[in-house]
């Protein structure tokens, strides 16, 4: 079944997956089927030294959203990649290196992507780049707060943190877990409210794989810390036509 373009009237179970341009697709509520249907804007987050992302499937991610969202932002995580490397044991000055070329490369991708994208309205950023925002501290303080007092959310950061430090493995040294906290917590204000970060009516985040931090935002009985009735998620895998 083919998800619809913005503006048409086909309607398909809340929380169906659909396949379509090369990509299942899973809403991860009814809510975010809602806003999946309405087809607003679309949140492509990259993480650097992720092999997942390679410039082709950048492409086809991009070209994909272009053609069932108005708006396409591609963002790039250019904060806490130092910290996250010397906790994994490089020196201060490895670090510096890796993250250089980290980002050179990340940039580079996404310049290609730019040159060959499909999308009638894309934008590239960096997080860095929101940080100063209202916005981005007030949802900031609503995430930083919720770690603080809420014991469920914060099983749900770290054990996302642990499956991506050790594919869900325990035996993690407790200053790796802190600074994947810290990058954790730098990315969260845009599960929480995008269509404020990005002054659009409505937003998704489309990822390639559900976390236990998602699933706890978009429970419809979470009144700890809800996601913005306007933010939704959604499950994005290539198929295998891809």
């Amino acid at each position: 079944m083919t998800p619809p373009r913005r503006g048409e009237e086909t309607r398909r179970p809340n929380t169906a997956t659909s396949t379509a341009h090369g990509f299942d697709t899973t809403p991860c509520s009814e809510r975010c089927a809602e806003l999946w249907r309405r087809g607003d804007h679309a949140l492509l987050g990259v993480s650097t030294g992720n092999g997942y992302f390679t410039q082709e499937r950048l492409l086809s991610l991009v070209n994909w959203a272009g053609h069932h969202f108005a708006e396409v932002d591609l963002m790039y995580v250019d904060t806490h990649i130092d910290s996250t490397l010397i906790a994994g044991g490089a020196t201060p000055a490895e670090a510096a290196r890796h993250v250089k070329s980290r980002l050179r490369d990340i940039r580079r991708k996404m310049r290609r992507v730019v040159e060959q994208h499909a999308a009638p309205c894309l934008r590239v950023r960096a997080l860095s780049e929101f940080q100063a925002e209202p916005a981005y501290h007030r949802a900031k303080h609503r995430t930083d707060e919720a770690l603080a007092t809420d014991p469920v959310f914060a099983d749900a950061c770290a054990d996302l943190v642990r499956r991506f430090l050790a594919g869900g493995g325990a035996d993690v040294p407790a200053e790796r877990i802190r600074a994947g906290m810290d990058y954790l917590l730098a990315e969260l204000p845009f599960f929480l409210d995008a269509p404020a970060l990005f002054g659009v009516r409505s937003s998704m985040i489309c990822y390639h794989l559900s976390t236990p931090v998602v699933e706890y935002l978009s429970r419809p009985d979470n009144g700890v810390l809800p996601a913005d009735r306007e933010h939704g998620f959604l499950v994005v895998e290539p198929n295998s036509s891809s």
